[in-house]
């Protein structure tokens, strides 16, 4: 329908997030709360006060929903990796990287990240969603191998072997840390970053009175 010709558009309050974007960030919270099968479209709308039908208008089908997560979450990490490009060495940005993994323990969800969720339910997910898992895991372990390779060159890192072996190592002990404190309590992953700084800098953190 053509908008008549002394009307005005529409403008979205100052500050206000679109409901394409409000719907994104809602579901990004639910799925790491309750991973991608764990939530519906009712969730969303409940949680914003909107009907199923306004989030079908944005995504279809949830399979649509799913890939725009995943290739926020792309974005977002390129946009970060970015940022930090001009830090100060390879450790100070390595730093970075673990204290995102902070960030989703300390949450009061004590949400999982991303990738651990995929990776839990990659089974499950659709073909199209796979593929873009997959260039995820690509990116953030591409990044892992050339800060882990730069800050050897450095000689503020140090370990053993292939640095794409160790950078599947500390992604995997990462993710599957956050799912071991969610039992455990916040305490021992912070012993597994302690744990990696003294495998990586050869010096041993202080690591605080365990509960």
């Amino acid at each position: 329908m053509l908008q008549a010709a002394n009307s005005k558009p529409r403008r979205r309050p100052r500050g206000q997030p679109d409901t394409r974007s409000a719907i994104l960030s809602c579901a990004e919270q639910l799925m790491q709360r309750r991973g991608f099968n764990g939530f519906s479209y009712q969730h969303i709308a409940t949680q914003l006060g909107l009907r199923t039908a306004a989030i079908h208008y944005h995504f279809p089908a949830k399979d649509d929903l799913g890939v725009a997560l995943v290739r926020r979450y792309r974005e977002s990490f390129q946009n970060w990796v970015r940022e930090l490009e001009f830090d100060a060495d390879a450790w100070t940005r390595l730093q970075a990287y673990f204290r995102t993994y902070l960030e989703h323990l300390e949450s009061d969800e004590g949400r999982l990240c991303p990738g651990g969720v995929l990776g839990a339910e990659f089974g499950t997910l659709s073909d199209t969603m796979r593929v873009e898992a997959r260039l995820l895991m690509r990116e953030i372990y591409a990044w892992l191998v050339l800060t882990l390779e730069e800050g050897r060159r450095e000689g503020k890192l140090r370990f053993q072997g292939d640095a794409y072996d160790k950078a599947v190592e500390v992604g995997a002990a990462l993710q599957g840390g956050l799912q071991i404190a969610r039992l455990a309590g916040a305490q021992r992953f912070r012993q597994l970053l302690g744990q990696l700084e003294l495998e990586l800098t050869g010096r041993k953190p202080q690591i605080g009175p365990l509960p």
